[in-house]
């Protein structure tokens, strides 16, 4: 008897022994997964999906689906390249929710290849299409770089800008019976992108259906003042734009910019004030002195934001003069007014 209790005892302290000594199981990261397709919605196989920090590419099946393994949790960038379109860029969080990354490729052009072999210079191309992605013919595309003019799409829905400088650009896409759209990418590379236009209800007046449109006087001027912006601003001003802010549609605006690799040089004016900011929306209603983290990054297509040694627009200022903003205090010091232009999303 003495002889039995001696083994079972035995036998529970090796059992104690050894899930106590066990390792903790390492948290393993599901493959980023995801499809890409074409414009028409057709998947695209064999195109190539490169994740930032995975050494090795992998290729898109024949139903346009792809899956990379050891990808760290975090934000990356992952690109996708396919013979006959233009390239794709998206950021994500991984883990990815599951059927959530669906990228759309757009098909390139004969000249387009040719400008590619013959110069070295950023290219932004793309389509326009309505609410079932039919090309949209007729529609105005603008970008920030007024150099650059105006392209109007043809019956294929076509458009495409090259020697686009690299950094934050903004399109500003307009076309009657349509409500006028702003897209913002952080251009780097050639670049191709799908440009959705919504209808506007007709039975609204034609006063209000032209200011939906972005073709009124004021739309026209908004966006002739933003370009100018834009172009002019200085250094130490930032443009935060969609890419930056997708894999942060989480967070409230005011942290997602924190995260932002773009708005690093501001960490300091943001932790002065909170991340409260003299704010203007869509480039011309006055909301004033408010936090940022009060808006959605969801509901954000980009940021314009100008601390105050990066010297305020004229045209920002002209807007806000009754608007009460109040000053920056840093380091005992203080400072002029902490501005940001907050462009929603249509």
């Amino acid at each position: 008897m003495q002889t039995l209790i001696r083994v079972t005892i035995a036998v529970a302290c090796a059992v104690v022994t050894s899930v106590a000594g066990a390792q903790q199981p390492v948290p393993v990261v599901p493959p980023l997964s995801g499809k890409v397709v074409s414009v028409d919605g057709l998947p695209v196989a064999e195109a190539e999906v490169t994740a930032e920090g995975v050494r090795e590419s992998v290729r898109t099946d024949s139903r346009g689906l792809f899956s990379i393994a050891k990808v760290s949790k975090g934000i990356h960038t992952v690109s996708i390249r396919r013979l006959g379109y233009l390239p794709a860029v998206v950021s994500v969080v991984v883990p990815v929710a599951a059927d959530s990354l669906t990228v759309t490729l757009v098909p390139s052009r004969h000249e387009l290849d040719t400008v590619k072999v013959t110069a070295r210079v950023n290219v932004l191309a793309g389509i326009v299409v309505d609410e079932h992605n039919n090309p949209l013919a007729g529609a105005s595309v603008a970008l920030n770089t007024g150099s650059l003019g105006t392209v109007v799409t043809g019956d294929d829905g076509w458009f495409n800008f090259t020697a686009v400088r690299s950094g934050p650009t903004i399109l500003n896409v307009v076309r009657p019976g349509y409500e006028g759209t702003m897209q913002s990418v952080l251009l780097q590379d050639w670049r191709g992108i799908v440009v959705h236009m919504t209808p506007i209800d007709m039975k609204l007046s034609k006063t209000r259906q032209q200011i939906i449109s972005g073709l009124g006087g004021t739309a026209r001027h908004v966006w002739l003042e933003t370009e100018d912006r834009l172009v002019r601003r200085s250094l130490r001003s930032v443009v935060v734009t969609r890419d930056e802010l997708a894999p942060l549609d989480d967070l409230p605006l005011g942290q997602a910019i924190t995260h932002a690799p773009s708005a690093t040089n501001l960490l300091p004016d943001l932790d002065a004030t909170h991340n409260s900011a003299c704010v203007l929306l869509d480039g011309y209603q006055v909301v004033g002195q408010t936090s940022l983290d009060s808006y959605s990054t969801e509901d954000v297509e980009f940021v314009e934001l100008y601390p105050p040694e990066a010297g305020a627009p004229r045209s920002v200022v002209n807007y806000m003069r009754s608007a009460g903003c109040s000053m920056v205090r840093i380091d005992q010091l203080t400072r002029g007014v902490f501005y940001a232009v907050v462009w929603l999303r249509n």
